[in-house]
């Protein structure tokens, strides 16, 4: 039972409201209403029994939670607010999210307080509701309309908050639907929970099938910071380890068109350029569309050309110069980036300390030393090692000799 005081502003209209909407719904993550009774003092509002503890008790006693248990909670809890936002005639906005809100009954979830919940075609009159700051929607204290993106930006607060007791480090793809779900503006969020669910599964099977990510974006804090180098060193890396990898060229200057010409062991087929152990594609443009095999790694070369928007990667990996003097050039494109794609990965090309120092707090994201190489298309061990354990793969010893007779054959 919940008690309201009959001495309350407004309180009979406020629970006689939050009594008729609960009525309306029927969903297992909605408790029930009975009905409402009333004495001298109080009204009461008579509800189905939630048993359980909140989301925020039950990671109070918690160490760590697993990526199965994470995706549940989270689909859980997408599921209710696409049922509420899909309602028809009028799709109901819940508006005041926060894990005291969220009941944990063994596996399921149940979403309990709908005091400040509203019917979308009734949100223009709703005045002074909004005092859950840290997972409200910013516009809302600023006098926007409430929206479904509204309860979007709250979901993504919650994943974030869950995303903290995972027993693994976060997937960077992961990492990117939670940043997109919780963008402060409305349009840079997912327009539907539906598109969010479906990001969601979508990375959730990813997971299940396969550690190894299929995507990979290099961006430069500066000219010739080295993600080109970096990018041949990957690409020829896993190609000796038998992982097939191809290189994208998206630096304006086209620097690999040239290649053949300048280096004769290079060999061109079909537009695919080959050397040693490294296969990759030159920018030709825009006009040319060049082809791309979804069981094998591609890595983008972008150079230091940010996109407008977030494209579609499994990991963002962003490299820094080892000079101290090119570090307010690697925070001004770094600020750039992960507002685009939430925490890349920061490589230190050639690792200066002082500098890595600096960056690792200011961006409060790990730093990658990569290896110095004067050729980045030999295989070292310093490159087996670092793709090994950037990519959290093995070596697969027993393609090594395939690889290096097939290569030794067309040389």
């Amino acid at each position: 039972m919940k008690l309201v005081p009959k001495e309350s502003i407004n309180s009979r209209n406020s629970l006689i409201s939050e009594a008729l909407l609960l009525k309306s719904l029927q969903h297992p993550a909605i408790p029930h209403v009975y009905d409402i009774e009333e004495d001298t003092n109080y009204y009461y509002l008579i509800e189905e029994y939630v048993y359980g503890e909140s989301v925020e008790a039950f990671l109070s006693h918690q160490s760590h939670i697993s990526l199965d248990c994470f995706f549940d909670f989270c689909l859980q809890l997408c599921d209710v607010f696409a049922y509420l936002h899909n309602l028809t005639p009028d799709p109901v906005l819940y508006l005041d999210l926060k894990p005291e809100h969220i009941i944990v009954c063994e596996r399921q979830l149940k979403i309990v307080d709908f005091n400040v919940a509203t019917f979308l075609s009734n949100s223009g009159n709703i005045l002074n509701l909004f005092g859950n700051q840290e997972y409200s929607a910013p516009e809302l204290f600023y006098g926007a309309l409430p929206s479904p993106t509204c309860d979007i930006y709250s979901i993504g607060k919650i994943m974030k908050y869950l995303s903290q007791y995972l027993d693994v480090p976060i997937p960077p793809k992961l990492h990117q639907i939670i940043h997109k779900a919780a963008q402060n503006k409305p349009d840079c969020r997912f327009e539907t929970v539906d598109s969010l669910i479906s990001a969601l599964k979508k990375q959730k099977l990813l997971l299940q099938q396969s550690h190894l990510v299929k995507k990979i974006a290099i961006y430069g804090s500066h000219p010739g910071c080295g993600t080109t180098h970096i990018a041949i060193a990957l690409v020829s890396t896993l190609n000796y380890l038998g992982y097939d990898a191809t290189y994208y060229e998206k630096v304006v200057e086209n620097n690999f068109r040239n290649l053949p010409r300048i280096v004769p062991q290079f060999i061109e087929n079909q537009g695919r350029l080959h050397y040693r152990f490294f296969k990759g594609y030159p920018n030709y443009g825009p006009g040319i569309c060049l082809p791309e095999c979804s069981d094998s790694v591609s890595i983008y070369d972008y150079g230091t050309t940010l996109p407008d928007k977030p494209e579609d990667f499994d990991l963002i990996l962003f490299v820094c110069s080892n000079g101290i003097w090119h570090l307010q050039h690697a925070i001004d494109k770094g600020e750039s980036l992960f507002q685009l794609y939430g925490n890349p990965l920061i490589i230190c090309n050639m690792g200066h300390k002082k500098s890595m120092r600096v960056l690792a707090k200011y961006f409060r994201s790990p730093i990658n030393e990569f290896p110095y190489l004067s050729d980045p298309f030999s295989i070292t061990t310093q490159t087996l090692s670092f793709t090994t354990k950037l990519l959290n793969i093995k070596r697969r010893k027993h393609l090594f000799f395939h690889f290096k007779n097939v290569f030794s054959k067309k040389q």
